[in-house]
């Protein structure tokens, strides 16, 4: 089953597929000995209004993990990101999960994800990021983008019901 967000003013929108999200929620936060996870999610078109997030990778064994932290292994995730460029799809964010029921970003997580946006120097307008949350059978999700040269605009995306 795939899942839909809509930016605020219905111009644009993002659809995860199922095996993205199948992906990401196999990682959801549901015990309390389990630590965050995450990686970076991909498309065949990063520039389309209509965004679809066909591939999520991530975690990585070398990536740090805990409770309440993820910090990828830039190196392994380098060599994610090569791998689904061969195969036509190019980063368009980062994805992890978050031990909450409704889960919200950081300002960790905002900074990081500026930083990744800020790598492509120029070259992506948007990058999103999406938490997965631990509660529900379908795991509650938000998404959220930023946007290139506006260090402090976010963007969260609402999901289409």
């Amino acid at each position: 089953m795939n899942r839909i967000f809509f930016y605020p003013d219905n111009a644009g929108y993002v659809l995860f597929t199922e095996r993205a999200l199948q992906h990401m929620y196999a990682y959801a936060q549901r015990r309390f000995w389990q630590k965050e996870a995450g990686g970076e999610i991909f498309s065949s078109e990063p520039d389309s209004c209509g965004l679809i997030v066909s591939a999520a990778t991530g975690p990585n064994p070398s990536d740090y993990r805990s409770r309440y932290s993820w910090n990828p292994d830039i190196h392994a995730s380098y060599e994610n990101r090569q791998f689904e460029y061969t195969q036509n799809k190019h980063a368009v964010g980062l994805w992890h999960t978050h031990p909450e029921r409704s889960p919200s970003p950081s300002g960790l997580d905002r900074k990081t994800t500026s930083e990744y946006l800020d790598s492509f120097r120029g070259e992506r307008s948007c990058y999103l990021m999406a938490i997965i949350g631990n509660h529900g059978s379908i795991p509650a999700m938000v998404v959220w983008a930023a946007n290139y040269g506006a260090f402090d605009e976010w963007i969260q995306l609402k999901e289409a019901r």
